[in-house]
């Protein structure tokens, strides 16, 4: 009988973890907003105004959001009452995609090579992100919007840097900032 209950109350903490994987949404919606900013602002000034400053904006928005991110995140740790493997999987991801995202976003631009693949190669990394996370948190927009940012690096290849920025706009759009919302939304349902 004890291996039975013993059994019980493993299947119930594991139906409790499998419930307790929610996502608020915070991190896509500000990362979402602000590459999607920095991508329309830059394509206006390149495009528009003919500005030879016009990538100064990712300078300026991407370490805000960095910033926000990191204060956010030491918040979100102290806040944190149980941890589980599902957690220390999230985590490790997290790492992974950051580590990776700047590798592309800080030696790619200082190596100066193939910088027509800085873009699509961005959206590769966002998109093999967005897909796992939408995988771990069982989220169908994160897996449809890995899916489109795939699609969205494959067409960027074969376009410059201007139609690059639309497609990473595009790309943002559909993995990060639609999903975010969604995700809040069902979060703000279940507290």
């Amino acid at each position: 009988m004890k291996e039975r209950e013993a059994l019980l109350v493993i299947e119930e903490m594991i139906n409790s973890t499998k419930n307790d994987v929610k996502d608020n949404g915070f991190y896509y919606l500000i990362w979402g907003w602000l590459v999607f900013i920095s991508s329309l602002t830059d394509y206006i000034l390149l495009v528009g105004f003919n500005n030879d400053a016009h990538a100064l904006v990712w300078g300026i928005l991407m370490p805000l959001g960095g910033l926000i991110s990191f204060v956010r995140g030491r918040m979100d740790v102290k806040n944190q009452r149980v941890k589980t493997y599902i957690d220390d999987t999230i985590k490790h991801l997290t790492i992974a995609f950051t580590v990776s995202i700047f590798i592309v976003c800080i030696i790619m631009p200082i190596t100066n090579k193939h910088w027509q693949s800085f873009f699509p190669t961005l959206m590769v990394v966002y998109a093999f992100g967005v897909f796992v996370f939408g995988g771990i948190l069982k989220s169908k927009p994160l897996i449809w919007g890995g899916i489109a940012n795939w699609v969205c690096a494959i067409l960027a290849f074969f376009f410059g840097y201007d139609v690059q920025l639309l497609l990473l706009a595009t790309a943002v759009l559909l993995g990060f900032i639609i999903p975010g919302h969604i995700l809040k939304a069902r979060f703000k349902a279940h507290v």
